[in-house]
């Protein structure tokens, strides 16, 4: 019986324990400090990341997966005649989707489509963990298919940043550009359009900007109130402000299905410490 096989990359900061229940295989994306080369979530955790992030000299960079890494990936999971969806970062922040869809034609005997979730961070955990829950269901490549394409066009996403600098140092600011240079202690909140970074809204202080993206979402809710709602939130390093969001979130909408994680140094690297992130969909 053909398998149907879910592949993400280290841009979705899925936790391990969901990534292990629902069999989420993830190609890494590296992480180069310097002369310094990590395969993130191999070679370098969150913690590290951040260490490092804190004391190093120069901004570090990513590197996207070659179509190489991906072959070898799909070809050690997948038999022949079974089926694979790969569920990658967005296509206007990285090459990342690119790399996986080379690979697909490089591929034999095997059933490969890849997704461009338009997303990042738990963004793209979120798609890849539904495309999974469809697969464990019964579902059949194209439903499950179905399913993540649904995801990506309902998906809400909003984040804070601390400051813009990592986003623009390593020009993935896109139309945020325009924020450069706020007065002291604005705090932009940011949204994805279309896979680009954009702005949305400024909140002087952090915590009025954080205020700001729960009220979405309570806005959301009230508009919204026969559906189950999924809740990601990802955090830069700073796990206090993500656990008194999600605990608000609780207590305050009675949402339980809640995933928090770190955010990794594939996004980290582009954002910054002290980012938080809060992305959700209906169920």
């Amino acid at each position: 019986m053909p398998k149907i096989h879910v592949v993400t990359d280290s841009g979705s900061d899925l936790p391990k324990s969901v990534r292990d229940q629902y069999n989420i295989h993830v190609v890494p994306l590296s992480i180069q400090f310097g002369e310094d080369i990590y395969k993130d979530g191999v070679e370098l955790n969150a913690d590290d990341f951040y260490r490092i992030l804190t004391e190093a000299a120069v901004l570090p960079s990513t590197c996207q997966p070659s179509p190489a890494d991906f072959v070898k990936c799909y070809e050690s999971i997948a038999e022949p005649g079974d089926a694979i969806i790969s569920v990658h970062l967005s296509s206007k922040l990285s090459g990342t989707y690119q790399s996986a869809v080379l690979a697909s034609t490089m591929v034999s005997r095997r059933q490969i489509h890849v997704l461009d979730t338009k997303a990042a961070s738990i963004g793209i955990g979120l798609v890849a963990l539904a495309v999974a829950e469809a697969v464990q269901n019964g579902a059949s490549v194209e439903e499950a298919l179905a399913v993540g394409e649904k995801v990506v066009d309902e998906l809400q996403v909003y984040f804070v940043v601390d400051t813009l600098e990592y986003l623009k140092r390593n020009g993935r600011i896109g139309a945020a550009s325009a924020l450069v240079g706020s007065l002291l202690n604005i705090k932009p909140v940011l949204t994805l359009d279309n896979g680009i970074v954009a702005p949305y809204d400024k909140v002087r202080g952090k915590a009025k900007a954080l205020n700001r993206i729960f009220g979405l979402l309570q806005d959301y809710v009230k508009a919204h109130p026969q559906r189950r709602i999924r809740v990601g939130i990802t955090h830069a390093n700073c796990i206090d402000e993500a656990l008194q969001l999600r605990d608000k979130i609780y207590e305050q909408l009675k949402i339980d299905d809640i995933i928090i994680e770190y955010i990794g140094p594939t996004i980290g690297v582009h954002v910054g410490p002290g980012t938080i992130a809060l992305l959700w969909y209906p169920m």
